[in-house]
């Protein structure tokens, strides 16, 4: 067993309650990420995100005090020691509060998925009355954008398969169109009577570019987070150029202090008045993190995968 790890300066030692699995773990795992293929260190302790209580505090730790419940982001990111553990130390600017309504395993699932989310739909500008197309909203961070995109006034079109559709309606989008289908760009139009997209959600950027550069506007914004599909694909740089759009590639790791706390305190607000529903579809004990990996892995899930430390 490691001995407890103590917390360096500038750091919260956080007795973890529950941990998320993201397919970026699960990615970083198989060394896949980045596209590199070896480990980043000899001995890793893996996962990004979770939630629990704090144990101890660095010296120049002011944000938290002992006994504050907390949830984590970004935690195996350049370096060696992630979630996947009864302690983790850590960065407090990694650190956010925990609404006292929310459970630690929907907080184990905040993490990258809702700060992807949030930051992807507010952090480029206001999207007050705009229409908003969240591609993929039945996923788990297309479901928080769409929440976080109704919320923040826009109208939302979301895309995502067939068997989506109800409970991506529940969650706030306007419309919802599926992905597979052959007229896609009449259907979008259609949804949104003719209107062009003014800001763009994107999960699979190389498969959806080419409609995409059909439906948005000009001065439109593209916000792309994943392009798991078609990793190298053509870009219709004439269609995009001449409707000036503005293209940003979204890496939630590399957020600023300011853009992570920005996005943390909107989840929070709304986390707090019961305005944001997270989902999580599995939750296992830590021993059963390879589980979880193969769970995550099938791509069929209907929302977060968590592990928990001990029984609640």
């Amino acid at each position: 067993m490691k001995p407890t790890p103590t917390p360096a300066p500038g750091e919260v030692l956080v007795r973890l309650q529950a941990l998320g699995v993201n397919p970026s773990d699960v990615k970083a795992r198989a060394g896949l990420r980045g596209g590199k293929s070896a480990m980043a260190y000899p001995q890793i302790i893996p996962h990004s995100d979770g939630a629990g209580v704090v144990a101890g505090l660095g010296s120049r730790s002011s944000r938290f005090a002992t006994g504050d419940r907390v949830w984590i982001a970004n935690a195996q990111w350049h370096r060696a020691c992630g979630t996947a553990a009864e302690f983790i130390s850590i960065n407090e600017a990694l650190v956010f509060p925990l609404p006292a309504n929310v459970p630690f395993e929907v907080g184990a699932a905040l993490g990258i998925p809702a700060l992807t989310a949030c930051h992807a739909v507010t952090g480029y500008g206001p999207v007050d009355s705009k229409v908003v197309f969240v591609s993929g909203g039945g996923g788990t961070v297309g479901s928080l954008a769409v929440q976080i995109a109704k919320q923040s006034g826009a109208f939302v079109v979301a895309s995502g398969r067939g068997a989506d559709k109800v409970r991506v309606l529940r969650l706030g989008a306007d419309a919802f169109v599926d992905y597979t289908s052959e007229h896609l760009v009449d259907e979008v139009l259609r949804a949104t009577n003719g209107r062009r997209l003014e800001h763009v959600v994107e999960v699979e950027f190389g498969t959806n570019i080419p409609a995409v550069s059909e439906l948005v506007s000009e001065r439109s914004v593209i916000v792309a987070y994943g392009s798991s599909r078609n990793q190298q694909p053509p870009l219709p740089f004439y269609a995009l150029m001449f409707k000036g759009v503005r293209l940003e590639f979204l890496l939630v790791y590399l957020l600023t202090p300011q853009e992570r706390h920005a996005a943390a305190r909107r989840i929070n607000e709304m986390l707090t008045r019961g305005a944001l529903e997270v989902p999580v579809a599995n939750i296992l004990p830590l021993e059963a993190c390879a589980q979880a990996h193969e769970i995550v892995e099938t791509e069929k899930r209907t929302g977060a995968v968590v592990l928990q430390t001990k029984e609640p």
